[in-house]
């Protein structure tokens, strides 16, 4: 034959095998579509006319009897052994082991919000926890006052801004009362988790007007109850955080007057 071709097909061959050694250094390599038929179809004899050893040729002709090049399995945790990333990953801090989930950043801390709203349902001054009275979650607020625009919605009044402003207004000046009214002092967001908290017998009365006609008689009875049912569970947090047992009455007064607003919001 031509002694051109003999050295260009030498060549050709040599670069083969150069190309196989890259690929066993990097497993997850694949073939592209040119290389990998001629790569299939050395054999050890063509090796050997070239002057190439055949030690890896061999394998690369057992692997193309199979039809396809073996690769290596990845690690069952995925990416780097870590676990897949998911919403209830991210949420829950499932996905990293130093990584906190991500309501626990916001604050927001379901067991807290739960005995807060068993507090405000059944205020006793022994069953209150530090721990929650101490906690200026806000979560909790914010679900009360959008699920009473939304329960006033069924009766056709759009009060949203009316729940906004009156809660925002009647938040600052009780937090600058108490201020007053204490050495101790509390900060403006667990009075302002307290006020949120404590609104949820004004949300039931809400629920309650849907059915009822609070104008008659049933309000007669339900509004009082619901106003004094919030103001009395506010005074008792007020009073254990700010130390005062003998100015009970007098910060309930401010608080029942809050109250009463959004009673008469929920009323007209």
């Amino acid at each position: 034959g031509c002694g051109v071709c003999g050295v260009e097909l030498v060549v050709e061959r040599s670069s083969l095998v150069v190309r196989h050694a890259e690929m066993r250094r990097e497993p997850d390599a694949l073939p592209d579509a040119e290389t990998a038929p001629l790569l299939y179809q050395c054999t050890p004899t063509s090796y050997a006319q070239a002057g190439v050893s055949t030690h890896v040729t061999g394998e690369m002709a057992s692997a193309g009897s199979s039809g396809a090049m073996a690769r290596p399995a990845r690690p069952p945790g995925g990416l780097n052994g870590l676990l897949p990333r998911n919403i209830s990953a991210t949420l829950l801090g499932e996905g990293e082991p130093d990584e906190p989930p991500i309501l626990e950043e916001l604050g927001i801390n379901f067991q807290h919000i739960y005995d807060k709203t068993m507090s405000v349902l059944w205020p006793r001054r022994s069953k209150l926890d530090q721990a929650v009275i101490n906690d200026s979650d806000f979560a909790g607020p914010m679900i009360f006052c959008v699920v009473l625009g939304i329960l006033l919605l069924f009766n056709g009044k759009v009060q949203f801004g009316y729940i906004y402003g009156v809660f925002t207004t009647g938040l600052v000046s009780l937090w600058a009362i108490f201020n007053l009214m204490s050495s101790k002092g509390i900060d403006i967001y667990r009075t302002a988790s307290v006020m949120g908290y404590c609104l949820l017998p004004i949300v039931i009365l809400a629920a309650l007007s849907i059915p009822l006609d609070l104008r008659g008689a049933a309000g007669v009875v339900l509004i009082p109850l619901a106003v004094l049912w919030c103001s009395n569970a506010a005074a008792l947090f007020f009073v254990v955080v700010l130390e005062a047992d003998d100015r009970r009455w007098l910060l309930a007064y401010p608080v029942m007057l809050f109250y009463t607003c959004f009673a008469l919001i929920t009323i007209f």
